[in-house]
């Protein structure tokens, strides 16, 4: 009875405390972050490494066990899973519920960077990364265009449209599918090599020294400083054909280059992923948001984007093939009704 009173008796502040509620519950409602599933933390930090050519039970042995018993010892660990596969290996340390992830992977990464010493050489860099359930693709985008090959597609995306749609807020990655990667191979003649007493080993560390990038310095003159840039990266087949191996001796009066023991051809890496969009060679993005996000802003920013897109021909089409917040949008509208 005591708060019917008190709304009697005060009506204009009652009035003023409704309309307040009112204000803060529609604010509160535009700024809602929707999203497929519920914010969950599962506590999982898993190192995955890469090692291209090595057989499973190499992998095992020489990546896979170590790794096992360095992420083992970090503070919070319940269990340690793992698998080797052809060319790969992921570890998976389940932590406690409680613990703090972030520092969780920090100590991970940490305790992986002691052994990185031990493991063979030629792996790339161990990943490090927090398992999470949100981490799949929001919107995908299939791109077609006529008169373009694979490989050309493939460069259009990465080098043009995926720094757009990087830029685009809440988007954390989008990342290029299917087409081709350009690569120049050195196919080395066994023969040549040896009729000139050189090994593959050769050619692989003269391919090594001969593409890279190295700061030259600067070049002072009178008043004036300037930055020097040699940049010896291979970028056509002739520059690495030129390589020389060995320098002219008393017993051969010309160095033996790349050409005389190898066939370079300017040529793409193997393709493991093939996409068709309406029966035609293409390539896709796989666009990720950032934690936290909303989805459906993420995806009406990504649709706002696609015909403002620069650099990109006439002839190029893009269409959305998957998107993420139409089920959103229909569990919302179900909700309201």
């Amino acid at each position: 009875m005591w708060l019917t009173r008190l709304a009697l008796r005060n009506p204009v502040l009652i009035l003023m405390m409704t309309i307040m509620v009112m204000v803060l519950g529609f604010v509160s409602l535009r700024r809602l972050s929707v999203d497929l599933f519920p914010d969950i933390n599962i506590p999982i930090i898993r190192v995955a490494t890469f090692y291209t050519g090595a057989g499973p039970g190499d992998i095992e042995k020489s990546i896979t066990q170590p790794i096992e018993r360095a992420v083992s010892a970090s503070p919070g660990v319940d269990r340690v899973e793992s698998f080797s596969k052809q060319g790969v290996s992921v570890v998976s340390a389940w932590f406690s519920y409680g613990v703090n992830l972030d520092n969780a992977q920090f100590d991970v990464s940490q305790r992986v960077a002691q052994i990185l010493n031990t493991l063979p050489p030629g792996i790339q860099q161990p990943f490090v990364l927090k398992f999470d359930v949100t981490n799949i693709p929001v919107v995908s985008i299939a791109i077609s265009a006529e008169g373009m090959d694979e490989r050309q597609l493939y460069d259009l995306a990465y080098n043009t449209i995926e720094p757009q749609l990087e830029r685009l807020p809440g988007v954390a990655s989008a990342t290029v599918g299917g087409g081709k990667i350009r690569e120049i191979e050195v196919i080395a003649k066994r023969d040549a090599l040896r009729a000139r007493g050189l090994e593959l080993l050769d050619v692989v560390n003269a391919v090594k020294s001969s593409n890279l990038l190295l700061p030259s310095g600067d070049l002072r003159a009178g008043s004036r400083d300037y930055n020097v840039f040699t940049n010896t990266q291979v970028e056509r087949v002739r520059a690495l054909q030129d390589v020389v191996l060995a320098p002219p001796s008393p017993t051969k009066t010309q160095p033996v280059r790349v050409s005389d023991v190898a066939r370079v051809e300017d040529t793409s890496a193997d393709q493991f992923e093939i996409v068709r969009v309406n029966g035609q060679r293409g390539v896709y993005f796989r666009v990720l948001k950032q934690p936290g996000a909303n989805t459906i802003a993420v995806v009406d920013a990504v649709r706002e984007a696609i015909p403002n897109l620069r650099g990109v021909p006439a002839s190029v089409k893009l269409a959305i093939s998957f998107d993420q917040s139409s089920y959103i949008r229909a569990a919302v509208s179900s909700l309201k009704h």
